[in-house]
């Protein structure tokens, strides 16, 4: 068994460790002795419905040894469910265990238990602190770094029916510490790691311009192991992953919308992504509806290969970038293109409810070049319209 690894996001005082790899959930101990001797006496753990319980039990062991008490609360992570009652529901348990301002919550799951959790703790008493153990492989590479939280916002739309607004409602809550224990990932189907892996080519479609230009011929040079699963090549990927967002987020932990790139390059691919991921009948593959809805990596895959084929209109890059991107999703069974997606005018009026969007105009992130992207401000209805039909099928 590899030694866990750790990456340091800097963040002056606000800056925590990320520790990676197989048995990493040993380093909860120190953490919590520390916040036990500053007075934490309770430990409040969310959960994934989903996950083993032997490693709820060794949280709950690490914390009764150090003597906090643990409550846990099990959720069943969709995308339907990361809502405002979802989160008064955790607010309501939370408050009943009587945990106080320097008692820890800790988010054992992936992205949408991270997310809930963590603006659980940045809202109660204004503030407890969080520690994250991401699940999943998405989580670990994203969801679990840099801070943000939130839920999704309902609304209608003109004609009544009901409108998914993904992360809508949210604030940047940095975590205290992040376990990244990847012994977990034996417990995820096929689907949900190949859905982590859209995450990892995403940075590496950007990686040229922070600095790690090497991440995607890596990734590449040893897609097999990575494909297998084997330990020591996903420990790596994590560790190369967080090592480029935690650079990111160091430069650019609020997502400054004066930066031409810096957090929202971490975008690419979402917008597109989101404007299709919460439509309920698409499925990543054509011949089995069954697989409807979309998972968030799915999504963003195919969100990558419209944002290039945008920009080919919109720029003239070269196809070879979205070829090279089509090429690798194909390998890793990821999808390239969707059946069943509405009208162009309908997407595009869903990416203008997206979180990134500005005064009415959709920014989005298009690639330049191999390994680099940029924000592209009020983007061209006919350039977007141009990338949703390269995902048809």
């Amino acid at each position: 068994m590899s030694s866990p690894s750790t990456v340091h996001v800097q963040l002056g005082d606000r800056g925590y460790d990320i520790a990676i790899g197989p048995g990493s959930l040993k380093h909860l101990h120190p953490t919590l002795t520390s916040m036990h001797q500053s007075g934490a006496r309770n430990a409040f753990v969310v959960v994934d419905s989903g996950v083993p319980t032997r490693f709820l039990e060794a949280i709950e062991r690490t914390c009764e040894a150090i003597g906090l008490k643990v409550s846990t609360a099990t959720i069943t992570p969709t995308e339907s469910i990361k809502t405002i009652e979802t989160y008064q529901d955790l607010l309501t348990q939370i408050a009943s265990t009587g945990h106080s301002r320097v008692d820890p919550v800790i988010a054992l799951g992936g992205g949408i238990v991270g997310d809930l959790a963590g603006f659980v703790a940045a809202s109660y008493r204004r503030g407890v602190p969080i520690i994250q153990c991401p699940t999943t492989l998405l989580s670990m590479v994203d969801a679990s770094v840099g801070g943000k939280t939130g839920f999704n916002l309902q609304i209608s739309n003109a004609d009544g029916s009901p409108k998914l607004l993904k992360n809508l409602v949210g604030a940047f809550w940095q975590p205290d510490l992040v376990i990244t224990d990847i012994d977990v990932l034996d417990s995820l189907e096929a689907r949900y790691r190949r859905s982590g892996l859209a995450e990892c080519i995403k940075h590496g479609c950007i990686a040229h311009g922070f600095n790690h230009p090497e991440l995607m011929d890596w990734m590449i040079a040893n897609l097999d192991q990575i494909i297998a699963f084997e330990p020591q090549a996903i420990s790596e990927l994590v560790s190369r992953n967080v090592a480029l967002k935690a650079s990111v987020v160091a430069a650019d932990e609020r997502e400054d919308t004066s930066m031409q790139g810096g957090r929202m390059l971490l975008n690419f691919g979402h917008t597109f992504g989101h404007a299709i991921e919460t439509i309920a009948h698409l499925s990543p593959n054509k011949d089995d509806p069954s697989l409807a809805p979309l998972h968030h990596g799915e999504a963003v895959a195919l969100g990558m290969v419209a944002a290039c084929r945008a920009a080919e209109s919109a720029h003239n890059l070269s196809p070879t970038v979205g070829d090279e991107l089509v090429s690798l999703l194909d390998r890793v069974a990821l999808p390239s293109r969707v059946p069943g997606l509405p009208s162009n005018d309908d997407l595009i009026e869903r990416m203008g409810h997206d979180k990134k969007a500005t005064a009415g105009s959709v920014r989005v992130i298009y690639p330049i070049q191999r390994g680099k992207c940029e924000v592209f401000a009020d983007a061209d209805p006919s350039h977007l319209a141009a990338g949703f039909d390269a995902i048809r099928c």
